[in-house]
Order: structure tokens, then sequence, then C-alpha cells
């Protein structure tokens, strides 16, 4: 009888792994879909950054299910995805990890504009950084318009994507706490 009881026995569900990895295949597949809207003619060369917008909200929102190691991976493919720097994104990436996990705190107590202006410093400085790491490297500057372009194309799907994943959090908790 104890056989049985413990075979319909409850799950634990407290790990976080399974959690990591679905934001990690997330990532990744944001990722691609960035990698597939540069094939239209508006956003050739400089695809808005959903992977950042999604990395930012998950760190902000979820930080146990956000390792350092799967920020990294996920800016790694980026850069080969992108044919970037191989390390520029996903360094920049790992350091916007580290800037949001000190500004967590004051992020979560603030309002949106307050949120979006944070993100528009994330957003600036993980370009700014690859544009540094690409002008040492190269010994020259590319050009600043698509730089600019992208920074502006994300900060203004900022919003979307943050109302989105926050509707699809409420969604999923409304369903964990009915089950």
């Amino acid at each position: 009888m104890t056989r049985a009881a413990r075979y319909f026995a409850r799950a634990e569900f407290a790990i976080d792994w399974p959690i990591q990895f679905l934001v990690g295949v997330t990532g990744v597949l944001l990722t691609f879909f960035e990698g597939s809207l540069a094939l239209w003619s508006l956003f050739y060369g400089a695809t808005p950054l959903l992977s950042l917008v999604f990395l930012y909200w998950m760190m902000v929102h979820y930080e146990n299910f956000v390792p350092v190691f799967l920020v990294f991976v996920i800016g790694l493919i980026s850069d080969i995805l992108f044919s970037d720097i191989l390390g520029g994104r996903a360094t920049a990436y790992v350091l916007a990890f580290y800037y949001v996990g000190f500004r967590r705190a004051k992020i979560l107590q603030g309002d949106f504009m307050q949120t979006w202006l944070d993100f528009a410093l994330v957003v600036t400085g993980v370009m700014l950084f690859q544009l540094l790491i690409f002008s040492l490297l190269n010994f020259a500057i590319p050009a600043v318009t698509p730089i600019l372009f992208q920074i502006g194309s994300t900060l203004i799907l900022f919003p979307m994507g943050y109302l989105l994943l926050f509707s699809l959090a409420s969604l999923v908790e409304k369903v964990r706490m009915l089950s």
C-alpha cells in the first residue's frame, strides 16, 4: 500500500533547473526570432533586442530562474547567429545581468517609467560596449545610425514585450492557483 501511495504522491516542483531550461529555450527562440526579423528590409542590420527584453524582465521578476551561465549562452548564440564578435554581446549581457541584479530592488519599487529608463540604460550600455569592442578590435568606428535605430526600436518595443510577459506570468499564476 505504501508503494502505491508513493507512486501517486505529488512531484516536487521546488527545483529550479527545469524552469531555467525553459527560460534558456525561450531566450534562444527569441534570438532566432530576432534573426528572422533581420530578413525584413526594415530591420536589416539592426534588429530589436527582444532577447534582452525577455532577459531583463526575467532578471527583475524571477532572478532565481536566470543564472549567469544562461545569460552568457544566449548572448553567445546571438553572437554566432548575427556574426558579431564572438563573446561581445555575451559579455555585454553578463554585465547587464550584474547591473540589473544590483539595481533589482530599486527597479521593483519604482513605477514603469523608472523601469523603462533603467532598461534604456541597459540597452544603451550593451550597444556601447559592443561598439567599443568592435572599435578596439577593428580600429574603425562603424556607422552609428543602425546602432541608434536598434536602440530606438528596442525601446519602442519594450512596453509591449513587458506587458505581454507580465500578462503571461499572471495567467500562469492563475492557472497554477486553480490546479
